[in-house]
């Protein structure tokens, strides 16, 4: 901490003025320590813009004749500076009320000196304070600025990491007058978790998934890349070598995979897989922990579980698949965990470490049973519609989970074919 120091000004001689004012008080200092003491003209100090102070406390003396401008050129001098002290004027009374509240003291010339001295005994010891104060908050602003830089840094990168991250979804799904296809995509932050994808891998067959990694934000938002990769690369080498394109197998292949790039780490991910055969409409679908895929009928909803392990905890675990055919006005659902906290159930339990309560399967159907409410409806409206129940659910502004889903619906010709207008 700086020593204190004391400036001191005059009009019109500071030579005079040091002798009759200066001496005296410092000879009267309260403390043994007396304090570095340097002087200026008044004119020097207006011209200054408090420069010229430094950042001890001010001690001006004025004879009672100077112009006006002057003085408020002294006083615009030590409000910029911030630097409070004592004044001794003639005109105390009239100069008061204007500089007395900025932490600046007016007295008569009558004054004694031991209460002046004792008045700048006491600014001076505040003053070393106040310095103290004022570097801590020029250190923290610099901080503050430094940490501001870095959060909008990571606030763009993140956004970049958003968008290219939305680029790896797809961009158009199939369609066709016998299928329809609708996604919902809600990343609980900047980026996800989820993905999905669905793709035409020769005029007759349609490879589709949906993926959940472990965890959120961007550590999760990685593993997303791998397992579209992966999962990529498992279809379109079995697609390559002409052979039937087992679900079970795209799920293997991609756990092995997982499981020798872990390195030690813990990277889990849940996922269901499936092809699409529209010569026979048959559907392969298979999963590795992933919540049961939902097959919605006329009035009715079976619950394909998904029997397979999680991904990426054992090389050797086994997965199987199971086909079933998509019968005309049937959709087939396939969704992340992030529903059930969406539509929690008021009966059931609260999950570990939250306030959100589950629900089962069962309990939530009745809300994705709007994409079975009217068949001459497009999927994707009913889709839409979904999304809709979901912004309407508590807590959706800071929604726990992301949540993913994708439908499929084979048309009904009795319905009719319904597109919405693009």
């Amino acid at each position: 901490m700086n020593e204190p120091t004391i400036t001191f000004c005059a009009a019109p001689s500071v030579e005079q003025a040091e002798s009759r004012w200066l001496a005296p008080v410092l000879a009267a200092w309260p403390d043994i320590e007396v304090p570095a003491a340097t002087s200026l003209g008044v004119e020097r100090l207006g011209e200054s813009d408090g420069d010229a102070i430094g950042d001890g406390v001010l001690f001006a003396v004025f004879a009672g004749d100077e112009p006006l401008s002057l003085v408020s050129k002294v006083f615009d001098a030590i409000h910029g500076a911030m630097i409070p002290g004592v004044v001794v004027s003639p005109r105390a009374s009239e100069l008061r009320p204007l500089i007395h509240k900025h932490g600046v003291i007016v007295v008569e010339p009558s004054t004694s000196i031991a209460i002046i001295s004792s008045m700048l005994f006491a600014l001076t010891e505040r003053q070393s304070l106040v310095d103290r104060l004022r570097r801590d908050v020029r250190t923290g602003a610099t901080a503050d600025r430094g940490i501001r830089g870095e959060m909008d840094r990571l606030h763009e990168e993140l956004h970049l990491a958003a968008t290219v991250q939305r680029e790896f979804l797809p961009q158009k799904l199939p369609d066709c007058d016998e299928l329809r296809f609708a996604s919902m995509y809600k990343p609980a932050t900047y980026v996800s978790g989820d993905l999905f994808d669905a793709r035409e891998i020769d005029e007759h067959r349609i490879a589709f998934f949906v993926a959940d990694a472990v965890g959120h934000g961007v550590p999760a938002a990685l593993i997303t890349m791998m397992l579209s990769r992966g999962l990529l690369n498992q279809l379109a080498l079995r697609a390559g070598r002409d052979i039937d394109i087992d679900p079970a197998a795209c799920l293997s292949g991609l756990n092995i995979e997982l499981c020798q790039h872990a390195c030690g780490n813990y990277r889990f991910a849940t996922a269901v897989c499936g092809v699409l055969d529209k010569r026979d409409w048959t559907v392969r679908l298979a999963g590795a922990g992933h919540p049961a895929s939902i097959l919605i009928g006329r009035g009715t909803t079976r619950m394909m579980e998904s029997q397979g392990p999680l991904l990426g905890v054992f090389a050797e675990a086994e997965y199987t698949s199971e086909t079933f055919t998509l019968e005309p006005g049937e959709t087939l659902m396939l969704y992340t965990d992030g529903f059930e906290l969406a539509f929690p159930d008021p009966n059931a339990q609260p999950l570990p470490n939250s306030n959100r309560k589950s629900v089962a399967p069962r309990e939530y159907l009745k809300y994705m049973g709007v994409l079975d409410a009217d068949r001459h409806v497009d999927i994707r409206d009913s889709m839409d519609a979904l999304a809709s129940l979901i912004a309407e659910q508590e807590g959706s502004l800071h929604q726990r989970d992301d949540v993913t889903a994708l439908a499929i619906r084979r048309t009904d010709p009795a319905a009719g074919v319904f597109r919405r207008a693009a």
